[in-house]
């Protein structure tokens, strides 16, 4: 007996995963960049760093989106808030690793580099939801 799957939601989850994959690598090529001009470290290891610091925020961001968007009434826009304020912590701690001794400029770091992706990239994909689907669109998926 042959069943049908009346939605297919592999291909959504590809096209999500692709569309992630790229802004994460987009997000820390600019934040490495900041990192670079703020004389935290040379562009390699501020390029690892980076990428470490938003793979990991990433990760622990779609928790909390999603249990905030399918738990809670909470206002979009103080989600969006927290959610900043999440990265900061979270990848500010990841530089405090990595660079020991230097508390002030990694927390300095981590709120500028995040500052920038967030405005530049993140909220602009936030107001403008198609913005993603363009990704998507220029990745084939």
């Amino acid at each position: 007996m042959l069943i049908s799957v009346p939605y297919d939601v592999g291909g959504a989850l590809v096209a999500i995963g692709g569309v992630l994959l790229l802004l994460t690598l987009v997000i820390s090529i600019v934040e490495s960049i900041v990192m670079l001009l703020l004389k935290w470290n040379k562009f390699s290891r501020s390029f690892w760093a980076s990428l470490l610091m938003n793979v990991t925020s990433t990760i622990i961001g779609m928790f909390w989106v999603f249990a905030m968007g399918f738990l809670s009434d909470l206002n979009i826009w103080l989600i969006f808030a927290v959610s900043f304020l999440l990265s900061v912590l979270i990848e500010g701690g990841i530089l405090m690793l990595m660079k020991r001794g230097a508390t002030r400029q990694n927390w300095i770091v981590s709120l500028i580099a995040n500052l920038v992706s967030y405005l530049f990239i993140i909220l602009p994909s936030f107001i403008r939801p198609q913005i993603l689907g363009a990704i998507a669109r220029f990745l084939g998926l």
